[in-house]
C-alpha cells in the first residue's frame, strides 16, 4: 500500500512528499471510468514526482515521494474505491519510519497533496512538521465538483460514505495520538476552500492544536497559488529542514500571532 520512491541522502531527517493531483491523471479520469485508460497507463502518470527539482538542490534530508495511485486513479491518500485506507496506510508508514530510524520527520504536499500531509501529520505522532499547501479540506465537496460524473471511482454508491469522507478531517479520533509540532498551512483568500480551511483552524484551536497561517492575498486561485509562488514555498520548506526561520521572515510579514501574509504580491 504505502509504495513511491525513496531518495536517501543519509540524514535522520526525512521529508515526506504527498503527490498532487497533476493534470494529466485529472485529464485521465473520464477514460479511467470508461475503461479506456488502462491501469499501467495510470501506473506510469504516477511516475512523473512533483517537488524532485527541491529534493536534488537540497540534500539535507531524505525525501519519500509517496505514490497516491488508489481508486483506480488516486484517493487523497485516504480513500481506494468506497473502503478508507487511512489506518492501514498510517501502519505501514509508521513502520517505514521506524525501520529507517528518522528522528524528524517533515509531511509535506500542496492540494490534495497538502490534504494527505494534514491527514498523516494529525495522525502519526513521529511525524514531526506538517508544511501543507491549498489542502482539500472536504475532500468528497472537491471531488464533487471536479469529476461529478465519475464520483463513484472514489465513493462507490453509498452517500453515507461520502458525507463521512468529507467530514473526515473533524473526526475526532484522528487526534487521540496527536504529539506537538510545527504545523504549517499556505493558502490564498480565492482558493476554492479558503473559508473551509479557516474554520478547520478553528476546530483545531478548540482542540488545543496549535497552527500557523501563511496568507497570500492575491487574486490567484489553487493550483497558481503554488506555481508562482515557489520561491516562498521553498524558504519555508528549506527552513524546516535546517530547523530556521531566516527565509520565511524574509518573504512575510506577521499581522496575527498566527497569521502571516506574503510580501511580494
Amino acid at each position: 500500500m504505502l509504495h513511491g520512491k525513496h531518495m536517501i541522502n543519509g540524514n535522520d531527517t526525512l521529508v515526506l512528499v504527498f503527490q498532487n493531483a497533476a493534470k494529466p491523471l485529472n485529464d485521465a479520469i473520464p477514460g479511467i471510468y470508461s475503461g479506456k485508460v488502462t491501469q499501467q497507463e495510470v501506473a506510469e502518470m504516477h511516475e512523473r514526482y512533483t517537488w524532485m527539482k527541491f529534493a536534488q538542490r537540497v540534500p539535507q534530508a531524505d525525501y519519500f515521494f509517496i505514490k497516491d495511485h488508489f481508486s483506480s486513479v488516486y484517493g487523497w491518500y485516504l480513500v481506494d474505491g468506497g473502503k478508507l485506507i487511512h489506518e492501514r496506510f498510517n501502519e505501514e508508514l509508521t513502520a517505514f519510519i521506524k525501520k529507517h530510524g528518522y528522528k524528524r520527520v517533515i509531511a509535506f504536499g500542496s492540494s490534495k497533496g497538502g490534504t494527505g500531509a494534514l491527514l498523516y501529520g494529525a495522525m502519526n505522532p513521529l511525524i514531526t512538521d506538517v508544511f501543507s499547501l491549498i489542502p482539500q479540506i472536504h475532500v468528497a465537496t472537491f471531488i464533487n465538483k471536479l469529476c461529478p460524473n465519475e464520483k463513484r471511482l472514489f465513493f462507490g454508491k453509498d452517500k453515507k460514505f461520502e458525507k463521512k469522507v468529507d467530514h473526515i478531517l473533524f473526526t475526532d479520533t484522528l487526534y487521540s495520538n496527536y504529539k506537538k509540532k510545527k504545523l504549517y498551512f499556505y493558502t490564498g483568500t480565492m482558493d476554492i476552500q479558503f473559508q473551509a480551511l479557516v474554520k478547520y483552524r478553528e476546530f483545531l484551536a478548540e482542540k488545543g492544536i496549535d497552527s500557523e497561517l501563511f496568507l497570500n492575498r492575491s487574486d490567484e486561485r489553487h493550483t497558481r497559488l503554488v506555481n508562482q509562488y515557489t520561491p516562498f514555498i521553498f524558504g519555508v520548506l528549506e527552513d524546516l529542514i535546517d530547523q530556521s526561520d531566516s527565509r520565511t521572515k524574509q518573504q512575510v510579514t506577521q499581522i496575527h500571532p498566527s497569521v502571516q501574509v506574503l510580501k511580494e504580491q
